[in-house]
């Protein structure tokens, strides 16, 4: 922290003494801005979750729970970022020897940061999976992933058995390697789905405008976490003796949750570009068969499938599915025919573009 000088008085009417101002631009200040951003980022991620259950998407039980853990683990961090500032800011106000050491708070931030990139991290290799199907491409990325995790693992350990920030030179190099594995992960991530959705264009005028889309996401949320894991390794490596490598540290792990769920809300918005007019199409209708006495009414059954299919012109993929099962049993007696109701059935995965997003049945 840097200091200046000023004079007071040292006892009333006495002569002006010097006495040191201390300044916290640098460290209290960086702190502060990186905490307000990060619990901004927070209300972002709360809106995003409760978008994603209020539509209830039809995705398998594992992406829900992955959702709500990623919540959860997202709302322990902002109670520790709070604990983190209240500490420094409150605690040990203009206490220089409370400004030395780490709080116990944020050395479990950096686990839980760690901890939220990986799961998020190897989510989006997945996606990678499905559209490579290389288990070569996405091994790279899973190992990019798990030593950015066991680095984290290993400073959470080894600080807390250190007491002032001078000490944690010891253990530099791990959050250089830290902070590399987290931008290369990142970097690496959105270069390689941006390629190989860029291969599946189609020359389709309407085809190609959704992996477009697609190609935005994943530069907008890659290069956000990438631009947030370097900035925060700059200025480690250039100010390591200030808090504003912290500032930057604090957001990583909601930048990696608020691109997920991004990820995952934005099937809705590309449904709706991708979606034209509705085309029903009759695919049979059996008449006088099936014939059973076990009916109370009678003994007709004619089961009528009506499959209506959301397709562009111009799109090869079905987006979304419907499938309309009606039934109509003719009456032994030559009445009125009797209905028994219908049954539908969506599928609303169809389109392998929209399922590199995860969800699908």
């Amino acid at each position: 922290m840097s200091q200046a000088n000023t004079t007071v008085p040292s006892t009333p009417g006495g002569p002006l003494v010097p006495m040191p101002v201390l300044h916290f631009d640098n460290s209290l200040g960086a702190m502060l801005v990186g905490g307000l951003v990060s619990f901004a980022l927070y209300g972002i991620t709360f809106t995003q979750t409760y978008i994603y259950y209020e539509r209830r998407h039809n995705d398998r039980p594992f992406i829900k729970l992955l959702v709500l853990a990623l919540w959860l683990l997202d709302t322990f961090d902002t109670a520790l970022i709070g604990h983190i500032l209240y500490h420094y800011m409150v605690t040990n106000f203009a206490n220089p020897l409370g400004m030395q050491s780490p709080v116990w708070s944020l050395l479990i931030h950096v686990l839980v940061t760690s901890v939220s990139d990986f799961i998020v991290r190897i989510m989006f290799s997945r996606r990678i999976l499905k559209l490579s199907g290389s288990f070569v491409l996405t091994g790279a990325v899973v190992a990019i992933s798990f030593v950015d995790l066991i680095c984290g693992l290993i400073i959470t350990g080894k600080a807390f058995g250190i007491h002032t920030y001078e000490g944690l030179d010891s253990i530099s190099h791990l959050f250089y390697i830290n902070f590399a594995a987290g931008t290369l992960g990142d970097l690496y991530v959105a270069l390689v789905l941006c390629y190989f959705l860029h291969s599946s264009r189609t020359g389709f005028q309407r085809t190609d405008s959704l992996i477009n889309i697609l190609i935005i996401y994943t530069v907008n949320t890659g290069l956000i976490t990438a631009l947030d894991a370097a900035a925060g390794m700059i200025t480690y490596i250039v100010m390591p003796d200030n808090f504003i490598f912290i500032a930057f540290y604090l957001n990583l792990s909601k930048f990696y949750v608020n691109s997920y769920l991004a990820s995952l809300n934005a099937r809705d918005i590309i449904r709706e570009k991708s979606s034209g007019n509705i085309v029903s199409i009759q695919l049979s209708r059996l008449t006088n068969s099936l014939r059973t006495a076990d009916i109370e009414t009678g003994a007709s059954s004619s089961p009528t499938t009506l499959v209506e299919a959301k397709r562009s012109a111009s799109q090869r993929r079905l987006d979304e599915v419907n499938i309309t099962v009606e039934t109509i049993v003719d009456r032994s007696d030559g009445k009125e025919r009797a209905y028994f109701g219908k049954y539908v059935k969506t599928n609303v995965c169809s389109s392998s573009l929209i399922g590199t997003l995860d969800g699908c049945r």
